[in-house]
């Protein structure tokens, strides 16, 4: 049993190395599939980052968001509910928890909250333990949120290019990065290479990045070469999954970019509202590129294993046969005003869809809960058409 007294000289990186070594100190790493989940990326993945950071630009932290949320509370999440990264985190652990807690809302004005830290560590053991009262549907909402271990670090606005992120005023890539490489360090330095080493090997780090750079591309800057951006874009996504393999990460699930030409979003720009040709293809190309750069490097670095999603089929399948999803409207946003509900994001004042689970896109360019349930358990559990070379499910047991 693990005692943890806090005092008040303890340094606040200190209190935040003790918080996660109960990542493994309560079982023998050597034993699970996976000790814990880490989650990097942009507003498909984001679970309140934004909310930390005040030049930010996007941000869901009033009504409508979270309107299915646990008692019906803001997240941070651009979703009506749950999002990409609590389906993930339920992949890895099971259909009790959500998403790890925001890398930054370990912070409080600036500092650790050890209180906060405290309360988190206190509340691992049943957060790994807990399960649904029998008779609940294992997606149903409860009364209390069950964070899954682990940290999310994914931000609203992050693009795989830095300055494509700045636009949004969003935490870089290259800081979540950061982020990462600081967590690894004083780890090490607290528990030791080994263990540090163990576990960063055997989590899963799953990334979903790469749609804004396709937003901005094919709103703004379409009269660039696109195959040199796309270049610039694999290039530094190489960068990226190279600096987190230097570190010890083994275990990578990606998230493709998904079919965004058709969101709500991308549509309202165009006259005939039609979908956005540029962005899809642009999309698409992205997508191949990626999934043979982690071929090649599957076979150049040493233990290294992936997991590609290919949630841009399974995103057209969404939106050219919904009714294979009982899914009734994959033209409008449920909430928002306008024009597809897509000439404002989603805000109290906002129209609000009665039935969410029929409606393919939440606010202008996510998913609803119910989409992201989809997407992530048809990757989780599909065959190599949705995920390759294995599925999400089979790199969590690895």
């Amino acid at each position: 049993m693990l005692v943890i007294y806090f005092t008040m000289t303890r340094s606040p990186m200190l209190t935040l190395i003790i918080s996660i070594i109960f990542l493994i100190s309560s079982s023998s790493i050597c034993n699970a599939g996976s000790p814990a989940v880490f989650i990097l990326g942009d507003s498909l993945l984001d679970v309140g980052t934004n909310n930390f950071i005040l030049k930010a630009i996007g941000k869901a932290k009033f009504p409508h968001y979270g309107i299915d949320f646990f008692n019906s509370t803001p997240s941070g999440r651009f979703s009506n509910g749950l999002n990409v990264a609590d389906f993930i985190a339920r992949v890895v652990f099971g259909d009790s928890v959500t998403s790890p807690p925001a890398y930054l809302s370990l912070f409080y004005g600036g500092k650790y909250s050890e209180k906060r830290l405290a309360k988190a560590i206190d509340d691992f053991i049943p957060r790994r333990r807990w399960r649904a009262p029998n008779g609940l549907n294992p997606v149903s909402l409860v009364t209390q949120e069950n964070p899954a271990v682990g940290i999310n670090f994914a931000s609203s606005g992050t693009a795989i290019l830095d300055i494509n992120s700045a636009v949004d005023q969003a935490l870089a890539l290259s800081e979540q990065v950061s982020q990462v490489i600081f967590v690894h360090g004083n780890l090490t330095a607290t528990i030791g290479a080994w263990r540090t080493q163990l576990l960063f090997a055997k989590s899963p780090f799953f990334l979903g990045v790469g749609n804004n750079d396709v937003h901005f591309f094919a709103l703004f800057r379409a009269k660039l070469d696109p195959d040199k951006y796309i270049d610039s874009l694999v290039q530094t996504y190489n960068n990226t999954l190279t600096s987190l393999y230097n570190i010890g990460v083994r275990k990578f699930g990606i998230v493709s970019v998904p079919y965004i030409g058709c969101s709500p979003l991308m549509r309202v720009t165009i006259l005939g509202g039609n979908c956005s040709k540029t962005a899809n293809d642009l999309a698409q190309q992205l997508n191949d590129k990626l999934e043979q750069l982690l071929w090649d490097m599957m076979h150049y670095l040493k233990g290294m294993i992936y997991s590609f999603g290919n949630t841009y089929d399974i995103l057209v399948d969404l939106y050219e046969n919904p009714q294979r999803y009982n899914i009734k409207n994959v033209r409008d946003a449920c909430c928002g005003l306008g024009r597809f509900h897509a000439m404002t994001n989603c805000h109290p004042l906002a129209v609000l869809c009665k039935n969410r689970d029929e409606y393919l896109f939440w606010d202008v360019s996510h998913p609803s809960q119910y989409a992201a349930r989809i997407m992530v358990e048809t990757v989780a559990f599909g065959n190599m058409t949705h995920a390759r070379p294995i599925n999400w499910s089979k790199l969590a047991s690895l």
